[in-house]
């Protein structure tokens, strides 16, 4: 084999190792580690390419604009999240403790996965279709808690305002993991576990 034809092969074989998946996968995931790091406004799409290796172009085979883009990677990081609560609401226990769990496994989720977290929650998406979807899609999230603040309502026996209650949920999740992600290298927070399970306790004591 001449010696060209063995270096092309070679670079091939190396650009497979190194990227098994598929260049959609590769644009998404590249995506997300620049616009967490460097900002969603001040990443171009040839930058995202130039960190994988492809062109502008074959970005835009795959996604139509950067605001699908960053859909795409919202959309990734809320179907894990819905994947997480509804095997933990299938777990056994009072609908409390399901309640609990479940918000104590989207933080810490958000905690081990903090450049989905920045992308998705930390950054402004402009008004329009695109963020009008990525809120249809969060209100599937949504719905799980809703169901779970329902079901310890029923057990306990009492009424509650089943929206104001979910949205709570969802500012103390929000709140524990904002505050976790953007501080924890400077901020000295006291045994963070603990007072992750102190304010998941707090936000659902009317159930107890």
């Amino acid at each position: 084999m001449p010696i060209a034809t063995q270096r092309v092969a070679g670079v091939r074989r190396a650009k497979a190792r190194r990227s098994p998946a598929p260049l959609r996968d590769q644009i998404r995931d590249a995506a997300r580690d620049l616009f967490a790091r460097e900002g969603y406004e001040s990443v171009s799409m040839r930058r995202i390419g130039s960190k994988i290796g492809c062109s502008p172009m074959a970005i835009y085979r795959h996604y139509e604009n950067k605001e699908e883009l960053l859909l795409s990677i919202c959309e990734e990081t809320f179907n894990r999240m819905i994947q997480l609560l509804d095997e933990t609401r299938l777990q056994p226990g009072t609908a409390l403790q399901r309640l609990r769990r479940c918000v104590r496994t989207i933080v810490d989720f958000h905690l081990s996965h903090p450049n989905h977290y920045k992308v998705t929650f930390m950054t402004v998406m402009p008004p329009g279709p695109v963020a009008e979807r990525k809120v249809a899609i969060g209100q599937r999230a949504m719905d799980r808690l809703r169901a779970g603040v329902r079901e310890c309502a029923a057990e306990k026996g009492i009424e509650v305002d089943v929206e104001m209650a979910a949205q709570v949920l969802r500012v103390a999740m929000h709140g524990i993991a904002s505050m976790l992600i953007t501080t924890s290298q400077c901020y000295p927070w006291k045994e963070p576990e603990r007072m992750k399970e102190i304010v998941i306790e707090t936000v659902t004591r009317q159930f107890e």
